[in-house]
């Protein structure tokens, strides 16, 4: 067996700014030696962002050398000091000499913009694993109108040369909001095979201006050796309503890697008011020797009440990854209605030694009444050992019934460097 090779950072001290241009978050960076020009390489970037003031703008987006992913943007209105919003993006980037991968803030000029929980994930889809085999990738960078009836973007059709393998679907849609009485939709389409249309997300923006966002999500899926159509599709709640600016979708075949696992389930979870109290997912890991380990949540928080505010937290074997979650009691909220149901994120990529290990996803809500809930709620978790030539992946898909600061990894296949 042999290591993808793959880079990450992690930032557990909140970085901060008040400048109203961006500027790059304290250590959120994977450096220009990480990568080999001309290879190809998946970005996740994943963050907890908030402001400490009401009514002020904050802007969050990644950048590579000097130059901005655009399609990253994400640009949100604080309706209140500490509220939080889960930042969460993804592409295919062709390495460039000499430029870096760095996660930027701003603010308004006045007061504070933080990100926290940072996590900034590469992984070299050139060398090891196979695109249009392995791993698929779309965009769909054409501004589309939004109405009533959903509207395709980014869109991937193939067919798995194995039965029964499980494949992760990441989609985003990026937005330009124009209404804060009617809400973006934005869900991972199924069809072929099997039809599905879960998750689904929403919401409503606090600002027809400051609040251009983006709402992403994940789902594993267990396919069979026949076509399958995957897409992002957007809607509004209005015809004639905001503009999807950019639409993504990456798929990854988990049996390529020599141990996985993975839980999905669609129903509603009632949430706790006691602080993480409610396990909303959960899977158990088992790695045959030390490996790192990428780990990852999705969910969505169904609000039922405007005022609703929602905690959450990934651990592994019960401790905080990222570390310092449960002791920050972030509070999460977005959007500016009762219907709001809004996408969660969370990664994080940990060492893991030779046992099992559990992941899980805990939540919580700051009031029941009118019975806010989890749902669409999973959790993934997979070695970035490969699975060797003939020998089967082991998935585990059961579920289960650091210190802070910054942790920066570089991890080499073969001690020939992350290229």
């Amino acid at each position: 067996m042999a290591a993808i090779a793959h880079a990450s950072t992690t930032v557990t001290t909140p970085a901060t700014t008040i400048s109203a241009t961006y500027v790059t978050a304290s250590g959120a960076s994977i450096a220009s030696g990480s990568f080999t020009t001309g290879k190809k390489y998946l970005l996740c970037v994943m963050a907890a962002v908030a402001g400490n003031a009401a009514a002020m703008a904050v802007g969050v987006r990644v950048q590579h050398g000097t130059t901005a992913f655009a399609e990253s943007e994400s640009l949100a209105r604080i309706s209140g000091a500490g509220e939080t919003f889960s930042y969460a993006w993804f592409t295919v980037w062709t390495a460039v000499a000499g430029e870096a991968i760095d996660l930027q803030l701003k603010s308004d000029g006045t007061n504070t913009c933080s990100a926290d929980h940072i996590v900034l994930l590469a992984v070299n889809l050139s060398d090891d694993v196979t695109e249009n085999t392995d791993w698929f990738f779309a965009e769909r960078a054409t501004d589309d109108a939004l109405g009533v009836a959903f509207t395709d973007g980014a869109s991937v059709t193939f067919t798995p040369g194995t039965a029964s393998q499980d494949w992760l679907v990441l989609a985003y849609g990026q937005y330009d909001s124009t209404s804060t009485a009617q809400s973006h939709i934005s869900r991972i389409d199924r069809s072929g095979e099997a039809t599905s249309s879960l998750p689904e997300c929403r919401y409503e923006p606090e600002s027809a201006v400051d609040d251009n966002g983006i709402m992403s999500q994940a789902r594993v899926f267990t396919l069979g050796a026949a076509s399958n159509t995957f897409k992002e599709q957007s809607a509004a709640t209005l015809a004639a309503t905001h503009t999807r600016l950019h639409s993504g979708l990456f798929i990854l075949r988990l049996h390529r890697f020599f141990v996985h696992a993975n839980a999905y389930t669609e129903a509603d979870e009632a949430l706790s008011a006691t602080n993480y109290a409610t396990l909303l997912q959960s899977v158990a890991i088992n790695p045959t020797l030390t490996t790192d380990v990428w780990a990852g949540a999705s969910w969505g928080f169904d609000k039922q009440a405007n005022a609703r505010e929602a905690k959450f937290r990934l651990q592994v074997d019960d401790v905080d990854s990222p570390a310092g979650q449960t002791a920050d009691a972030t509070v999460y909220d977005r959007g500016n209605d009762a219907t709001d149901e809004l996408p969660f994120m969370i990664q994080t990529v940990a060492s893991l030694g030779a046992s099992t290990h559990a992941v899980d996803l805990d939540a919580s809500v700051d009031n029941v009444t009118s019975a806010p809930a989890g749902q669409y709620r999973s959790v993934w978790a997979v070695t970035m050992e490969l699975a060797a030539a003939g020998v089967a992946a082991k998935p585990h898909p059961m579920p289960r019934g650091q210190e802070r600061g910054q942790d920066r990894r570089l991890y080499t296949r073969a001690g020939a460097g992350v290229g």
